[in-house]
């Protein structure tokens, strides 16, 4: 109702979260990971084409051919596994949601280098745009590797469009910070639009509704990110760690609303970081929502989470989940009992 109407009885919400199950019991909304198996370990390892050494040596012996790039088919296959693992059993009354890593984000994850100790600890990626950086000094090289990585993210949303019980494809693909644009204006009309214009083309042609995730401030961008896409997830555009800078956030946000018009979902309003703060009581977190839905309103909305919980936390902690719990009182649903 809300892609096909602008909305229903209320705002749907979605809460979500690497626990599949809480993920469904709190949310309308489930989202499934069709993330590649085989590529998650460069998190923690590090990617094949890791920046290490001296940068002049890593730029002049990048080859994208010394990687052993697996069969599309593979790839594809195992990604359709971990996704139907996700959602299985959970997705009856559910938006069912297909996510897969983008273009941009993918190729940045092929250049981590492995994980410090101290990340492992924390759950955290060594993640440095090394990709953007690759794109700066070497464009012709950067552009070998995206060629590659591309390919196999154009055929995994086709799959997950052709599955007749998911209802959306979101493409995860960061490519700003807070501060803006992380890449050269040439890069986002040369690469990062195209691709784009091409998955999102791919997904609706199978009668599916698109979705992109995109960190950071895309203010400068978000007119060409609207024209493409059904909906926008998280509309990160600025800091919102205390109540006073969410809402700021807020404003901000509806400020994007008015200059786009009513055509985009925006999936968000509920600052992650609000929910993992212990000193912030839920009635800090409920004005937040309240401001969004009097300054925006709730018409093209899924009340949505900005992110999924910090590495090692959970909606299903005591003080956290009295925040959630609120949120959908606000809404007059149900409390939920765990499991």
């Amino acid at each position: 109702m809300v892609f096909e109407e602008g909305e229903g009885p209320r705002p749907p919400l979605h809460f979500e979260s690497s626990e599949k199950d809480l993920e469904a019991l709190l949310s309308d909304v489930l989202l499934g990971h069709a993330w590649v198996p085989r590529w998650s370990k460069f998190f923690t390892e590090g990617g094949p084409l890791a920046r290490m050494g001296r940068l002049s040596e890593w730029i002049e012996n990048f080859d994208v051919d010394s990687y052993d790039w697996p069969d599309v088919s593979e790839v594809v296959h195992e990604s359709l596994s971990a996704f139907e693992r996700d959602v299985e059993g959970r997705r009856e009354g559910k938006f069912v949601i297909f996510e897969v890593i983008g273009p941009t984000e993918q190729c940045e994850y092929f250049l981590m280098p492995p994980q410090p100790e101290s990340a492992r600890r924390l759950g955290l990626a060594r993640h440095r745009f090394d990709f953007a950086l690759l794109y700066k000094l070497s464009p012709s090289k950067a552009r070998d590797l995206w060629a590659r990585v591309v390919g196999y993210v154009l055929e995994l949303a086709k799959a997950g469009a052709e599955l007749d019980y998911v209802d959306a494809v979101r493409i995860a693909d960061d490519c700003a910070s807070y501060g803006g644009p992380l890449y050269p204006p040439e890069f986002y009309e040369e690469l990062y639009f195209p691709a784009h214009r091409a998955l999102v083309g791919e997904v609706e042609r199978r009668g599916k509704f698109s979705v992109l995730h995109c960190d950071g401030d895309i203010s400068s961008i978000i007119g060409e990110l609207a024209s493409l896409y059904d909906a926008l997830h998280p509309l990160d555009v600025r800091p919102k760690s205390t109540r006073s800078l969410a809402l700021e956030w807020v404003r901000a946000v509806a400020e994007l609303r008015r200059d786009l018009g009513r055509g985009v979902v925006f999936f968000t309003g509920m600052p992650i970081e609000l929910f993992m703060d212990p000193e912030i009581p839920p009635s800090s977190l409920l004005e937040v929502v309240e401001a969004y839905g009097e300054l925006h309103g709730f018409e093209c909305t899924v009340l949505a989470t900005t992110h999924r919980p910090y590495p090692g936390r959970s909606f299903g902690e005591e003080g956290v989940r009295e925040k959630v719990e609120a949120i959908r009182r606000l809404f007059g649903l149900p409390t939920c009992t765990c499991s």
